[in-house]
């Protein structure tokens, strides 16, 4: 299962999260795309930045602080992904505007709160 994960803030420490339960409170800036694989999962860390081609996955996972600011990025994929989950990082919640409600989740990069909602997806769509 490819699981791309983009966006405009806080990709590099989801993925960190996600493959390692670990979290650095220093900055860097995801410069070029990473694929992680770890059984039946392959996971990008892909650079929201105009020379970063869509590639096909399964799942779609974008992060930000507004679903506003992802607009662009949910237009360049359409069509690329057969689940999008968009994860609102560290920010107040939002009523779902790109995404069903149920896709659309509140995460905490300093705990674990949203995380377990991820998972969960994840593992569901498997």
């Amino acid at each position: 299962m490819r699981i791309c994960i983009t966006g405009t803030f806080g990709t590099t420490s989801l993925v960190q999260r996600l493959m390692y339960d670990e979290f650095s409170i220093l900055y860097k800036p995801t410069m070029l795309t990473t694929i992680y694989r770890e059984g039946y999962y392959e996971v990008m860390d892909i650079p929201d930045n105009n020379m970063t081609m869509p590639v096909q996955c399964d799942m779609l996972i974008i992060t930000c602080k507004s679903q506003k600011d992802i607009e662009h990025i949910v237009r360049k994929w359409f069509g690329l992904h057969k689940r999008l989950i968009i994860a609102l990082i560290d920010t107040a919640p939002e009523t779902a505007i790109l995404c069903p409600e149920e896709h659309l989740l509140h995460i905490n990069n300093m705990s674990r709160e949203g995380l377990l909602n991820l998972v969960q997806l994840i593992h569901a769509y498997k």
